[in-house]
């Protein structure tokens, strides 16, 4: 368990915030998809942690700064909310199993519906970074409307190119993320391809259909309710299919939250 001070925790709608937090410079690197478990370290609320999944992450001499994207869903998250500048939290993490980078694959697709824009955002930022050679990036963000479009601008920096699709149509194309995908896959050589995505089940579901013909390899990060962090309550079990084809339970923050979207069983309730 890691102590940080919050630096900013800036409003960014009517929901959803940005915050920064400084740690110690022994906290270890992250990998994209991973997540903290955070909670404030004073607090009357309620005593379970957090999941947040790392927005950005960022090494100094003498500390490291991990940004978070969230939103307010429930009394933990607006306990969160309330935290000034100079608070103190108490961090466990980084957690989980990130995503896989395949350096061998040159043509990456990345796809963010709602909240799952803070991975695919620190994975395209990640990428940039470790990745040398000619790559092609495209990154589809998808949200209700464009009041739940956050993080966009940090997007627009990225040398890929950036598709938005909103279910109003307030923002970029009518429609779901998915809808995108066609489109951004016409051409692509499966050898060549790979897709990294985060967002609700629904939508992962939608694209494993997708996908299914395609022979394109995805990696795919759920979003789950979680208690511990570390598998041990198995309140986030999320059904896959094993090497041998048959069905069991892995708990989705410890064995994952990246999953290859075709060991997942989508017949699951």
């Amino acid at each position: 368990m890691w102590t940080g001070r919050i630096t900013f925790n800036n409003q960014l709608g009517p929901q959803h915030l940005h915050m920064a937090v400084r740690l110690p410079s022994e906290f270890p690197d992250p990998v994209p998809g991973q997540f903290v478990m955070i909670r404030p370290t004073k607090s009357g609320g309620p005593l379970l942690s957090r999941p947040l999944s790392i927005y950005q992450f960022v090494r100094n001499q003498d500390h490291v700064i991990l940004e978070l994207l969230y939103r307010v869903v429930g009394r933990g998250t607006e306990l969160l909310s309330r935290l000034n500048t100079a608070a103190e939290v108490n961090i466990l993490g980084p957690l989980g199993r990130g995503f896989r980078i395949e350096k061998a694959r040159s043509h990456r697709i990345l796809l963010a519906g709602g909240m799952g824009v803070a991975p695919i955002t620190f994975l395209a930022q990640y990428l940039e970074g470790q990745v040398a050679g000619k790559h092609e990036l495209k990154i589809c963000l998808g949200a209700k409307s464009c009041a739940e479009i956050v993080g966009m601008e940090r997007i627009k920096g990225r040398q890929g190119l950036l598709n938005i699709a909103t279910d109003d149509g307030s923002l970029g194309s009518c429609g779901l993320v998915t809808d995108l995908l066609p489109d951004i896959m016409q051409g692509c050589d499966p050898r060549k391809t790979i897709i990294y995505a985060c967002g609700p089940m629904g939508m992962l579901k939608t694209l494993a259909k997708q996908l299914t013909p395609t022979g394109i390899p995805c990696q795919v990060s759920i979003e789950e309710r979680m208690a511990c962090g570390v598998g041990a309550c198995l309140g986030c079990a999320v059904a896959v299919q094993n090497r041998r084809g048959k069905r069991e339970q892995k708990s989705v923050c410890k064995d994952g939250p990246v999953f290859n979207i075709r060991d997942i069983c989508w017949d699951q309730p």
